[in-house]
């Protein structure tokens, strides 16, 4: 048991130190620096930081949340990645334990870190990060795939296969964003989502398959629905919007009323339920119309929330949640080998 705490605390130590690394390589990636030199230094007073002031979180609390320089406030930023990063790492291996998997899922995650905090920072995605992220979901399918292939862990086609299905995964990742970003196009006058986000969703596609990419991408709308929400009705309550609120707001209600009375078994008649669904889409149509309106004759009113975010949350649910199909698939029929659920399960749609 005293081993295991150790190794635990080890783990998490490395993910600490990790996060401390990812919050250069987020900051520098937008001032366009190199992420080995100069040393680290204050934003503000540039002046160089000696080593106690990089222990992760530690100097951060011992600081006081400011620079010891020019005493001006630290972002919060700095403890809240290392300690994201430091707790992701220690679930993974907890998950996945001393294998090429939980590696492979520590890198993802470093790289799905940098990517959100990019976004949410200057709303901004580099093509170097999601070019990586698209590279690391190919790479280890094809290594899967080799392996599969070579000691015949289970016969394999050029279909049906890890690689294949991380491939087929990139082009949908690309086919479903670009639809919806441009049907922007026709609704508000431009594009629903940035190009950074349609390259996340092939990043995406690469690591998941086809079939998981399309719950990573549900989950993202639910995920930004609900972040979006309270900025949006503020928006209406501010410019007096009152018939888009309302309308809105019957659509929310009823949608609630509807699915509670459905999932109870309290609408039994067909007919009933035929024209409850269809008080439904009209609700949502109404609804739907009058938001659309809105933005169309009061640009200045929109409000925009990067989706990448979303997209990534959305990753570490499937990573840290969803994985666990993987074992009752692929890598299943060789006990040896498996050691829990891995990328090529996803991808094979486990």
């Amino acid at each position: 048991m005293e081993a295991l705490i150790t190794i635990l605390a080890f783990v998490f130590i490395t993910g600490l130190c990790i996060g401390s690394f990812l919050n250069v390589v987020i900051l520098r990636a937008l001032s366009n620096e190199s992420i080995v030199f100069p040393a680290s230094k204050c934003p503000v007073c540039q002046n160089s930081l000696k080593w106690w002031h990089n222990i992760p979180v530690i100097s951060y609390i011992c600081l006081g949340g400011k620079c010891a320089f020019c005493k001006e406030k630290i972002s919060i930023q700095y403890p809240i990645i290392e300690l994201l990063t430091g707790i992701i790492f220690t679930y993974l291996f907890i998950k996945f334990g001393f294998s090429i998997n939980t590696l492979f899922y520590w890198v993802v995650s470093s790289v799905l870190i940098v990517l959100a905090g990019t976004d949410i920072k200057e709303k901004v995605v580099f093509d170097a990060h999601t070019y990586t992220l698209i590279g690391l979901g190919l790479l280890f399918s094809a290594g899967y795939t080799i392996y599969y292939i070579v000691s015949d862990v289970r016969a394999v086609t050029w279909l049906s296969n890890p690689l294949t299905m991380s491939i087929l995964g990139v082009i949908a990742g690309v086919v479903i964003m670009e639809l919806f970003a441009r049907a922007g196009y026709l609704i508000a006058g431009t594009r629903a989502f940035g190009e950074g986000d349609t390259y996340i969703a092939a990043g995406l596609g690469a690591l998941f398959g086809v079939q998981m990419l399309i719950l990573a991408l549900i989950l993202s709308v639910i995920i930004q629905v609900i972040l979006f929400l309270p900025s949006f009705i503020k928006g209406l309550i501010d410019n007096k919007d009152w018939k888009t609120l309302i309308s809105f707001g019957s659509f929310c209600i009823y949608a609630a009323v509807f699915y509670v009375m459905q999932q109870n078994n309290l609408i039994e008649n067909p007919i009933i339920y035929m024209f409850g669904a269809l008080l439904l889409a009209v609700l949502g149509l109404l609804s739907c119309m009058f938001i659309f309106k809105g933005l169309r004759e009061n640009p200045s009113n929109r409000t925009y929330l990067p989706f990448g975010p979303a997209m990534v949350a959305a990753a570490f649910i499937i990573i840290l949640l969803f994985s666990h199909f993987g074992s009752q698939t692929f890598a299943c029929t060789d006990k040896m080998f498996c050691v829990g659920a891995c990328i090529p399960c996803l991808n094979m749609g486990g």
